[in-house]
């Protein structure tokens, strides 16, 4: 019961979580598209700086993790970035749904099956790559920690100019540890109105005892009427 109360305690309310799914647009002008715009055009100046496998992060799950990872690297697509999403949720895997592929072949296979690089990697409509979960993995330590895990990440430095890791909670698992060990940087996501303060200042506390800089926040959720902009009108 005790476990019970901690984890409820972790978030203001419960709200409806929406299915996260590319929002933005070649050329787009909406204050989302700019918004991504200009989370894009720091990632580029992280990546001038050699941060090219990026940690998306968030305190509890329903944060935007997986939605945040998915448009960042569409608009940097947009950019003519070769970019590759990796989906490291292993207990809630999104990013099959997000770009209408298929869940089956993907890191597990690799890493658990011997599957090759190549038959993991999933092409999209949105010229971004992706791997998917794949076969279900009950062991994250074990296998975040592998030899393979380790090979895996080297083969797709060579091949891209980003990685994004789709990551799970950092309050409710202890992968993000194991999974800082491949990253050039940590992308922290915090939703609004959603997460305790408490536990924003427990996870950047505990990120920021990695040997990986967190290269900065991004809010989600965020209600655009609270948005006053007409810069682009």
């Amino acid at each position: 019961m005790a476990k019970i109360k901690r984890l409820t305690g972790l978030f203001k309310k419960k709200r409806p979580t929406a299915d996260a799914k590319i929002l933005i647009t070649k050329g787009g002008r909406t204050n989302l598209d700019e918004s991504y715009n200009r989370l894009k055009d720091n990632v580029l100046h992280f990546g001038a700086l050699g941060n090219k496998v990026i940690q998306v992060e968030s305190s509890i799950a329903g944060e935007g993790t997986t939605t945040i990872a998915s448009n960042l690297a569409v608009s940097l697509a947009f950019n003519s970035k070769k970019v590759l999403v990796l989906d490291l949720d292993f207990r809630r895997p999104g990013i099959s749904k997000v770009f209408g592929v298929e869940e089956a072949l993907g890191f597990g296979d690799y890493v658990l099956e011997d599957a090759p690089l190549e038959s993991v990697i999933k092409h999209t409509e949105y010229g971004v790559d992706v791997v998917t979960r794949g076969r279900t993995i009950y062991n994250s330590s074990y296998v975040l920690n592998s030899e393979k895990m380790k090979k895996f990440i080297e083969e797709l430095k060579e091949k891209y100019d980003f990685i994004l890791l789709d990551c799970p909670p950092v309050l409710l698992t202890s992968d993000y540890m194991h999974i800082a060990n491949y990253s050039d940087g940590i992308l922290y996501t915090v939703s609004a109105n959603f997460v305790k303060r408490s536990a924003v200042r427990e996870s950047l506390t505990l990120l920021e005892k990695l040997d990986v800089p967190v290269l900065g926040s991004v809010m989600t959720c965020v209600n655009p009427n609270d948005v006053s902009c007409d810069y682009n009108k």
